[in-house]
């Protein structure tokens, strides 16, 4: 039997004149690309499994991870020079564009997925009217955003936490304190020694060359 591109048409579309559209690309919008015939089609799905030893009877669902399933499909479209012109600009917007589509054949469908990638040929032995097309996809998974509420009251409170503290100058007699504010900013002053004044006890202030030299004159 010769299992060429026609016969497969053929034999998928029921025969008798032009082949029926049994497979279909379709995107979230609702827009498609049918085929007449898929010739192959290879699925790759599977799993992440810990390869460290684990505690008996500890495996749970988090310790297998299942990774997004990818494949190649080659696909064929019967059709005039206008219908196969249409369906190869319809994957080149697939592969462009940001919407996932669906693989929908006779036996099953595949949801959620991306093409990657895809190439064509037409040639004389399968007939020009005759589209072939290797396809590359990819499912694509979504999860939903983790969010959380904060009222008005709690940012205040938290926004308040880190206001700097406020220094009182009549309280500070250290050179390292706090001594004046300028424009918003703090900065610090050390007074020379000549300067330095200490209380006598009754109220008076002396000078570091009063207790040194005492009264002068």
């Amino acid at each position: 039997m010769d299992f060429s591109i026609p016969t497969i048409i053929d034999s998928y579309g029921g025969g008798g004149g032009k082949s029926k559209p049994q497979y279909i690309i379709k995107d979230e919008d609702g827009s498609q690309v049918a085929f007449t015939a898929m010739m192959e089609m290879s699925l790759n799905s599977s799993s992440q499994l810990p390869s460290e030893p684990i505690e008996k009877g500890s495996f749970a669902n988090y310790n297998r991870i299942i990774n997004p399933y990818e494949g190649t499909c080659r696909l064929a479209l019967e059709g005039d020079d206008g219908e196969i012109q249409q369906a190869l600009d319809g994957l080149e917007e697939l592969k462009k564009g940001l919407k996932k589509i669906e693989l929908i054949t006779p036996f099953s469908s595949y949801e959620n997925l991306m093409l990657e990638s895809y190439d064509y040929r037409r040639d004389a032995h399968s007939g020009f009217n005759v589209l072939q097309v290797d396809i590359r996809v990819k499912e694509i998974r979504e999860v939903a955003a983790a969010r959380t509420t904060t009222s008005v009251e709690e940012a205040e409170e938290e926004a308040g936490e880190g206001e700097a503290e406020e220094y009182d100058e009549e309280d500070c007699y250290d050179a390292s304190c706090v001594s004046e504010e300028d424009e918003g900013q703090y900065s610090t002053s050390s007074p020379s020694s000549a300067d330095v004044e200490a209380s006598n006890g009754d109220g008076e202030r002396t000078s570091t060359l009063y207790d040194l030299f005492g009264e002068v004159g």
